[in-house]
Parts: C-alpha cells; structure tokens; sequence
C-alpha cells in the first residue's frame, strides 16, 4: 500500500460524490422532461391556471427538490474542477467559499420565489 494512503481513502469519497453527481443529473433530466411535456400538452394559457399549478403539493415538493439538486450538482462540479485546477490552497478556499456564498443565496432566493418562506 502506497505511503500516507489509508484503506478508506479518498476513493470511497470521490466515488460517493460521482455518485451524487449522476443522481441529481438523472433527477434534472426528469424533471426538465415531464415539465416539457406537461406545458407542450397542456399549456398554462392564463395566471389562474399557472396559479393552480404552482400552488399544488406535488408541484412543490418536486420543485424544492429540483432546487437542491441543482445546487448540490453545481457544488460538487465547480469543488471537483476547484480542487483539480487551482492549485495555491489559499486562493482555491477563497474561491470555495465564494462559490458557496453564491449558492446558498441563491438557494435562499429559490425558496421565497416558490414561496416557501
């Protein structure tokens, strides 16, 4: 066994977070299609129907869903790229942490769009 390398090491995570990385892909690729197929045959034509659309549980809850697994599909990509590219640590935290401020405000800001204050 190499030096410094433990029989858990950093494969088991690198793998959990591939992992990761395709579910949350497959779930947006879903979701992109059942809502193209739900607006190309049955069209929201006025604000009453958006409304009754947007406000049902169903709708809600496979939305808050969508939101979190773009962000955490948008997280584990740029920390992949981060860590594989930048290379001076102090600027690849920096850099993290300003990704990461970047997605929990918009996170935040998805919620109260779809009204769950």
């Amino acid at each position: 066994m190499a030096v410094g390398v433990s029989e858990r090491g950093s494969l088991r995570s690198g793998l959990g977070e591939w992992v990761l990385q395709r579910l949350t892909a497959v779930y947006i690729l879903f979701f992109t299609i059942a809502a193209v197929i739900r607006l190309t045959f049955w069209p929201v034509t006025n604000y009453q129907e958006w409304l009754m659309l947007s406000t049902g549980l169903f709708y809600r809850v496979t939305t808050l869903i969508l939101i979190f697994s773009l962000l955490l599909h948008a997280w584990l990509g740029l920390k992949s790229v981060l860590l594989d590219y930048v290379h001076p640590w102090r600027l690849r935290f920096v850099m993290l942490m300003l990704f990461a401020f970047a997605l929990i405000g918009t996170g935040v800001w998805a919620l109260l769009v779809i009204g769950l204050q």
